[in-house]
This record gives structure tokens, sequence and C-alpha cells, in this order.
């Protein structure tokens, strides 16, 4: 999943809400030295991108736009997941988008001092480029899948392609999957509810 259902999906927390964004920037030997509340959504994160990764309506998605992405399926998959959670939103939340954007911002500035310096930068830039909301729509997509590509390209300049090769396909697939995002949600929705009571 992709940053507003890591939001969404810490029901409130601050730090599940810090932490969830945090945590693909920190990495294992940083965990010891983390807030105990931002230790807590920074694991909360991990657990949902791996009952994500293996669900098989997700598989079923990322198969949708395989022959065209091919090792990079998921990703974009995550993104596009944002998407539709985005511009559906009063499916899944009865505080409207922006509201539920404004909070989270002021979450995570509240929290920038206690985290990793990549995670700081980038999430400096998420708020001032309110990407949150531009998930709601085709372009802040576009742009978000031309983002990863940069860094896709930064990291792995031998494999790297332009991740806004996949819009004519998520276009052309939109129903379908969109379908499975609103199959899958529930059952994540739940997965986390049932972690946190333990």
């Amino acid at each position: 999943m992709n940053f507003l259902a890591h939001l969404h999906l810490a029901d409130g927390d601050p730090g599940d809400m810090a932490g969830g964004v945090a945590a693909d920037f920190i990495r294992n030997p940083d965990l010891p030295h983390l807030q105990p509340d931002i230790l807590r959504g920074v694991m909360l994160h991990r657990l949902i991108d791996g009952f994500t990764d293996r669900h098989p309506i997700t598989l079923r998605s990322i198969s949708r736009v395989a022959r065209v992405m091919g090792w990079f399926s998921g990703i974009v998959i995550d993104i596009y997941y944002d998407h539709i959670l985005a511009r559906e939103w009063s499916r899944y939340s009865r505080v409207p988008l922006p509201e539920f954007a404004a909070r989270s911002y002021r979450v995570l500035e509240d929290h920038l001092p206690l985290l990793v310096d990549d995670a700081r930068d980038f999430i400096r830039k998420f708020i001032d480029q309110d990407r949150l909301n531009r998930y709601a729509t085709r372009e802040g997509i576009e742009d978000t899948l031309a983002r990863v590509s940069k860094v896709i390209a930064k990291r792995l300049p031998h494999r790297a392609i332009p991740l806004t090769d996949a819009i004519p396909i998520l276009i052309q697939n939109d129903a379908a999957i969109a379908a499975d995002f609103h199959a899958f949600y529930p059952e994540l929705m739940a997965f986390v509810a049932e972690k946190r009571l333990r």
C-alpha cells in the first residue's frame, strides 16, 4: 500500500501515522533508536505491506499491468490503489479527504524532528506538494509515478523504466482494478484491526 492507505489504517494514532510514512526510509539498524510509538508505526507498515504483497486479490491487480510493467507492477498497483482510495474516500471515512489530509500533515510536521534525515526530507516535500489530495486526480497519480520513476532510475539505472508507461493500461483496466481494491481493502482493514487488538 502507499502513503494514503498507511495513514488511514493508522486509525488516527500519531505514532502509527508518522511511522507508517517514514517506514520506507528506515533501515533495521535505525529501529532501536526510534521512539516507541514511531517504531510501532514502522512495524505496522511492514505488516501491512507483507499482507498486501501476498494477497491473491493484490496479485490479480498486479497481473493486470504485469505485461507492460514487469517487475515494477507491484509499485504501480500500490500507487494506483491510493488513487482509488482517494477518489472514493467517502466509502471508507466519514472525514472528508481535505480534512484528513490537513490533520495528517500536522501530525507528520510534529514528528519531523524524531525521524531520520531521508524521511524528513521526503515528508517536507510530500506536505508542500499536498500529495494526499492530489492522489484523487489522474494528474496527481501521473506525477507520483513520474517522481517514483526518478528515484528508481537513481537506484537501479540498468532496470529502470518510466512508470508513467502504465497509465494507458491502468485507465483501460480501471474498473477491474477498482473492483479488486474494494474487495481487498476491507480485508486489509480487518487484518490491521486484529493486529491492533493483540
